[in-house]
């Protein structure tokens, strides 16, 4: 976690989970003055037993990435393409934008992505019409984007929990596309994998069609 230069710390001394290959796990912030303490979106760190660096697992399998890789230079990759692959926040607003119109792509992960209030800072900047609406399920998140009509947003916070602590979650795109609710994935491009265990919280974010008419391009 040297990226993190000090300000991220293990949650817990020991695995939270642990396959025949690999460790998992758990980490936090250092807590900031003035700034309220956020979970962290990668809040995860595999450890793989064969010896090679350690990495944030994927935000849409996280438990699959315990799962040797095939080869040395795979491995290396899962090292190397880190930021790639747990981008999650750049995809999301990337897709935002491509929906409304505007050509962008994601801007690249940094680890002062994950400092305490992350959240506000990315609705602040880019979701600045979108406000928080209680779910409790799938189900609800469905339902919050369908009722209000065509073209309405969401973005979905998917905190998941493993051995008792937060572990690494994920960040969806809902969109009410002529009545027709899907939830994307900006990072693998694709429909969403809508986890049922080990889901601590959804956070849905929610714009209404005439809230979001202008869009920030990247």
């Amino acid at each position: 976690m040297s990226i993190y230069a000090g300000l991220v710390e293990l949650a817990a001394p020991h695995p939270v989970y642990e396959t025949g290959t690999a460790w998992m796990l758990a980490c936090r912030t250092v807590p900031q003055p003035h700034y309220p303490r956020t979970p962290m979106l990668a809040a995860s760190i595999v450890v793989p037993m064969d010896g090679s660096s350690p990495f944030h697992p994927a935000p849409g399998d996280p438990l699959g990435d315990l799962v040797s890789a095939a080869s040395r230079e795979d491995a290396a990759l899962r090292v190397a393409g880190q930021s790639r692959r747990i981008n999650a926040r750049g995809c999301t607003v990337s897709l935002h934008s491509t929906i409304s119109g505007a050509r962008s792509v994601p801007l690249p992960w940094k680890p002062f992505d994950e400092a305490p209030g992350w959240v506000a800072r990315l609705k602040h900047r880019y979701f600045s019409e979108f406000t928080r609406i209680p779910v409790d399920s799938w189900d609800d998140v469905v339902k919050a984007i369908a009722e209000p009509g065509p073209d309405t947003r969401g973005v979905v916070w998917v905190r998941r929990e493993i051995g008792g602590h937060e572990s690494t979650g994920n960040l969806l795109y809902a969109h009410n596309n002529n009545g027709q609710v899907v939830l994307l994935d900006g990072l693998t491009s694709s429909l969403a994998r809508l986890d049922i265990s080990m889901v601590r919280e959804l956070v849905l974010l929610r714009a209404l069609p005439a809230e979001h008419a202008s869009c920030r391009p990247l």
